[in-house]
């Protein structure tokens, strides 16, 4: 494989909502420019706080503010990219789907905020255990983002029933 020169995120756009996602692409190139056709891409977003993104590049807006994304390749890191995240509500947090695995295995948030559940190319659900003040189950869902708000304290475990072992949980501080 050639040596990746320099790394180059585009994206349909740069401002999206809190919740609210868009996929990235990233592309390596060799020195004459050329596209180095399946390069590892790995992807950072910063401040966390503000968007996440999954190892595909698929970025969420966690809080209105200012993030950004780089994609590393072959030791080279691309420009910075930036993305602004407009207002339109409130995510505590964020659980992606890498791919059968839930990330962070196990989420904490206050009582009345909301997580947002991000779903990939594959398709997953999420189904809650039986406690009282479970938010509702996440059908098979794809290519999307989908928010519960937690309006009870306690640890609510859920698991993708399509991918057996594939659980997590969220625990709700008062």
């Amino acid at each position: 494989m050639p040596a990746v020169l320099s790394v180059i995120i585009t994206s349909p756009t740069q401002t999206i909502a809190v919740g609210q996602t868009v996929q990235l692409t990233a592309t390596a190139r060799d020195a004459s420019g050329a596209t180095i056709a399946n390069a590892k891409i790995t992807y950072t977003a910063t401040p966390t706080a503000v968007v996440s993104v999954s190892e595909t590049g698929r970025v969420i807006g966690v809080a209105a503010g200012a993030g950004t994304i780089t994609a590393t390749a072959g030791g080279v890191v691309s420009a910075p990219f930036a993305i602004t995240v407009t207002s339109s509500g409130s995510i505590a947090a964020v659980v992606t789907m890498q791919p059968n695995t839930f990330t962070p295995f196990t989420t904490t948030i206050r009582v009345g905020q909301s997580v947002a559940f991000d779903f990939p190319a594959l398709a997953h659900n999420v189904i809650f255990a039986q406690r009282t003040g479970k938010p509702a189950d996440i059908p098979a869902t794809q290519n999307q983002t989908v928010t519960r708000m937690f309006a009870t304290a306690g640890t609510f475990p859920f698991d993708c029933t399509i991918h057996p072992g594939m659980s997590g949980q969220v625990i709700v501080n008062p």
